[in-house]
């Protein structure tokens, strides 16, 4: 049986992680020190390290919050047959500042393939890989799963961009057409 992470728990993370965002709106990663971010948060660094090994870590722990609502908001809207990869740009248009953010910042270079394997975007590509050698297959993988992520971050970050339907629609475009099975005649 999972338990209930304390009430107390929960709030220093939710203070270290908000102390974070700011400082990320400031500055990349790598010139944050856990000295200034526990000042920033008002938390003992000894409280910080028991929660967490770096800052590194602290964004990992992010990307797993963002990776756990991802999975929520796509299973409550399961029922209504709309596309997977729209249900996540809807999302992604909703908690925009803290997505660009995280996605900016990110410096998982597997965060493209965890994001996207909850899509059908990974199991696509690989459905289109099946026939292909298994080295050359790997090659497509990443480079399909790192393009789309690239066109994610373009639109996120651009202010005036595409709705998430149409995004949908481009992503899965380009998805198709890459593999030779997208609309004729472009």
């Amino acid at each position: 049986m999972e338990r209930k992470e304390d009430r107390r728990v929960t709030m220093t993370k939710r203070m270290l992680k908000d102390a974070f965002i700011d400082m990320l709106k400031e500055t990349d990663i790598y010139h944050i020190s856990v000295r200034e971010l526990c000042q920033r948060a008002d938390v003992n660094r000894t409280t910080f390290y028991k929660y967490y090994a770096n800052q590194f870590d602290l964004l990992d722990d992010m990307e797993m919050d963002l990776l756990n609502m991802i999975e929520k908001t796509i299973e409550e809207d399961e029922e209504k047959n709309g596309g997977t990869i729209e249900k996540l740009l809807v999302f992604f248009e909703r908690e925009r500042a803290f997505i660009r953010l995280l996605i900016n910042s990110n410096v998982d270079t597997e965060f493209p393939k965890k994001l996207f394997s909850m899509t059908i975007v990974e199991s696509s590509i690989e459905m289109m890989t099946a026939n292909v050698p298994k080295a050359e297959a790997e090659y497509i993988n990443r480079f399909m799963l790192f393009g789309l992520f690239e066109m994610l971050r373009c639109w996120i970050n651009k202010e005036e961009r595409e709705s998430p339907k149409e995004m949908a629609k481009i992503l899965l475009e380009r998805l198709m057409l890459n593999f030779g099975s997208g609309p004729k005649g472009k």
